[in-house]
């Protein structure tokens, strides 16, 4: 169990960094807006970065609303909805639904923040005013395709948390492995003894 909780623990360390930042991402390969709901934007207390990028270089606007407005403004669009994120594999995934067409973002007054930028894009959403939702599209009425989307999320406390784990590993693998040689040595001990005993005996 230590020796497991060393190399998980180091694991963890070593993935996180010092910062204890952890990142999810995927790419979008359906045409459509792609939409973070609250279930994911707003699953960690803290901050949440998220980062678009397009291959074709085009621009894309990342959105964030209360969660009821921004279902209200796609409706039966076309959408890339992220289900889950994965970790320690720091993948996200995506799920297709609706084939209308997209509503111009731009026009509508219900957004929090915006954001936009030519090939990518970074938006970062507090949770003071959770659920929300953020929606990431080229800007107008144009279906993303192929749009690479991250999110990260940092929290310093993660690495301390799991550098812990790993001291508390070392220890318990440093007393077992004592426990181990200690009952080795009084084996030898009483093997050493009954042979004594038996060469006098003889």
């Amino acid at each position: 169990m230590g020796i497991i909780l060393v190399v998980f623990g180091a694991w963890v360390v070593v993935k996180l960094g010092p910062s204890g930042e952890a990142q999810f991402s995927a790419t979008s390969k359906a045409p459509g807006a792609v939409v973070v709901p609250p279930g994911v934007l707003n699953a960690v207390d803290g901050q949440v970065r998220v980062d678009a990028t397009r291959r074709d270089g085009g621009l894309v606007r990342l959105v964030v609303a209360p969660s009821t407005d921004a279902r209200a403004m796609l409706t039966t669009a076309a959408v890339s909805t992220v289900g889950a994120a994965h970790y320690p594999s720091g993948t996200l995934d995506l799920h297709p639904s609706g084939t209308g067409e997209l509503p111009d973002v731009s026009t509508s007054d219900v957004w929090r923040q915006a954001v936009k930028g030519t090939g990518t894009a970074e938006l970062v959403v507090d949770q003071a005013r959770a659920p929300e939702t953020v929606v990431i599209t080229s800007g107008d009425t144009t279906a993303l395709t192929d749009v690479t989307v991250s999110l990260t999320w940092a929290d310093r406390a993660w690495f301390f948390e799991a550098l812990a784990v790993a001291t508390l590993g070392a220890v318990l693998a440093a007393f077992a492995l004592n426990d181990l040689w200690q009952g080795r040595v009084q084996a030898a001990q009483r093997v050493a003894a009954n042979t004594e005993t038996t060469e006098e005996t003889a």
